[in-house]
């Protein structure tokens, strides 16, 4: 059975071993599920915008970068009550970040 997780679920579960920006997101999520969810720009910047007004992140810019025309990346960390809905949501995403073993595994 497939496990249904959103790309805010996902976010969040990979912004639990600390901050970055959307792109290493995007890879983070790709390495630690071993490729099993792949996100898309497409989903995940809207997700992140929803996840800091739901205020379960923060973003703050990092320094400019000459690679990226002089314009700040904007980094993202999850907050006290991200880190709590992150806790919540564990067990349903635990098996594909390889937090916890799949059932009947």
């Amino acid at each position: 059975m497939d496990i249904p997780i959103t790309a805010k679920a996902a976010l969040l579960q990979a912004l639990i071993r600390g901050p970055s920006f959307g792109l290493d997101l995007i890879d983070r999520v790709r390495r630690q599920t071993s490729g099993r969810l792949s996100l898309n720009n497409g989903s995940v910047y809207p997700a992140l915008r929803a996840l800091e007004r739901e205020g379960l992140v923060k973003s703050y810019e990092g320094e400019t970068t000459p690679e990226r025309g002089g314009r700040p990346r904007r980094y993202y960390k999850i907050t006290g009550l991200g880190q709590k809905a992150a806790t919540e949501n564990r067990h349903a995403a635990g098996a594909l970040f390889g937090f916890l073993a799949p059932e009947g595994a």
